[in-house]
């Protein structure tokens, strides 16, 4: 075998080398992609845990919560306003979520969540006043929750 040969050869073998690994670290890559998703999937979570709790833990927030769900109309421009800014973390913890896709395309954790955050009168009117505008950035959750909210309202003025 002749110097040329072995060259021929040495070359072929140092491109298949250089491939597996480009493949191996575009792998890695996925991998640290999935799990950097997840831990902001978790840590976003954990904060809505948190506001959840707050809102019940603190006596002028719980009462302000429970006005606007159950009478909206009564809300003065600070306690809209108070509500809005309150309310609009649950949807986009539910819009980050959905961005993720945490449950592929089973959309049965969505309905539910949605069906909680426009289950009252004044869930629903938060919906009609901001939460089309908030929602409109992604066009199938608005879909979905659009759907939920015309469910609800036939349920109610059945």
């Amino acid at each position: 075998m002749d110097w040329e040969q072995v060259t021929i050869i040495a070359q072929i073998v140092t491109g298949a080398a250089t491939l597996a690994v480009a493949v191996f670290l575009a792998s890695q890559l996925r991998v640290q992609h999935k799990d950097s998703e997840r831990d902001f999937a978790f840590a976003f979570e954990n904060r809505q845990q948190a506001l959840t709790v707050s809102i019940f833990a603190d006596e002028s927030t719980r009462k302000l919560y429970w006005k606007a769900l159950y009478d909206w109309d009564s809300l003065t421009p600070e306690e809209l306003t108070s509500f809005r800014f309150l309310y609009e973390q649950f949807y986009l913890g539910s819009w980050t979520a959905w961005r993720l896709r945490r449950d592929g395309d089973n959309l049965d954790r969505f309905r539910h969540q949605w069906k909680r955050l426009l289950e009252q009168s004044g869930q629903r009117r938060f919906y009609e006043i901001y939460g089309r505008d908030i929602l409109q950035r992604d066009q199938s959750l608005l879909n979905l929750a659009e759907s939920v909210y015309q469910e609800l309202e036939v349920e109610q003025n059945a």
